[in-house]
Order: structure tokens, then sequence, then C-alpha cells
């Protein structure tokens, strides 16, 4: 006996019967279902049929207008057609095309166009941010801060730093205890 009968003295059995069942099977006229359909939906991936959807296809279409030179809200307009600013959908198919395709890579900040004809609310304050920010260093000093401007620099000056000799210590911990 191989280790395989062995251990499963059932699988011998089943090679004699498979001809039963074989006879079984051509008398009745009804042969086994094949393992599995060809074509049936269920066994395909989520993806089938993803390149056909409208949505997929009008994104695909401002992406190749963009790639023309053509920008964001030009491409936009092209495959949607005009912006109403009353429709929350139109909006939103708006937004959704603009924070796919920032320039910055950052698809979840806000980007601010500083370079635009009329500058926005928000992009006016960037630039103020940005001028105010470099002027000067508004930190409060703390009580026991020396300002940077009062300091001497290294090497120059009284050396501050204690050399301090812990067997001292010891010896009097030795001699006297803890406590």
């Amino acid at each position: 006996m191989s280790g395989g009968d062995a251990v499963f003295p059932s699988l011998k059995l089943m090679d004699y019967l498979q001809e039963l069942w074989n006879l079984y099977e051509e008398s009745k006229g009804i042969p086994k279902p094949p393992l599995q359909d060809p074509g049936e939906p269920s066994v395909e991936g989520p993806n089938r049929g993803y390149d056909d959807h409208p949505i997929i296809q009008n994104k695909k279409n401002v992406d190749s207008l963009r790639l023309d030179g053509v920008s964001a809200t030009d491409a936009h307009e092209k495959v949607y057609g005009d912006v109403n600013l009353s429709d929350v959908d139109a909006k939103g198919r708006m937004s959704a095309t603009l924070g796919r395709t920032q320039e910055d890579g950052n698809k979840k900040a806000v980007h601010v166009e500083k370079d635009a004809e009329h500058l926005s609310i928000f992009a006016k304050d960037e630039a103020l941010q940005d001028d105010v920010s470099g002027v000067a260093d508004m930190k409060t000093p703390k009580s026991k801060e020396v300002p940077k401007a009062l300091q001497e620099p290294e090497g120059v000056g009284v050396d501050t730093k204690e050399e301090y000799d812990y067997n001292d210590d010891v010896a009097f911990i030795n001699q006297y205890g803890r406590k």
C-alpha cells in the first residue's frame, strides 16, 4: 500500500466506484455540470466594463484636453458644458475636476492662485501672510531667556559650566547613610 492509501483508504474505493457513476450518468442521460460556467458574471472581476462607464469616459476626455494644453476649467466646460452655479451637481462635478487636477500635488488642500488677474480674498490674505512672516520674529521671549542680540558668541566670555565631583556625595552617603 502506498502512503496515500494508508491515510485515505476510501480513495482507492472511489476509483472502483467511478465506473459505476459513469454508467449511471450514461443511463440516465444526465451529464455532470461543469465546474465553472465560462460566462457567469459573478466569476468576473469587479472592474468589468470599467472603461465603458460614462463618468470614466468624461474624466478621460477632460484629461486628454488638459494634456493638449487646455486649462482645467476650460476642459471641464468643453466636456460637461457651461457650469450652472445654481446647480449643486454641476458645481460638484467642477470641484471634483479641479480637485483631481491640482498642480501642486496636494489634493486635500486648497490651491491658491497667486498669479491670477483678479486675486481672491484668500489669495490676498496668503500674500499678506507671506510678507508679514518674513519681517520679524514675533516669538515672545521667556523671562529667563537672554535675547539673541545680547548673547555672546561661543568661546567668548566667562565659562559658567561647573564640574561636579560625585565622589564627595558617595563618601558622604557611605559615612552618614541616606537619611
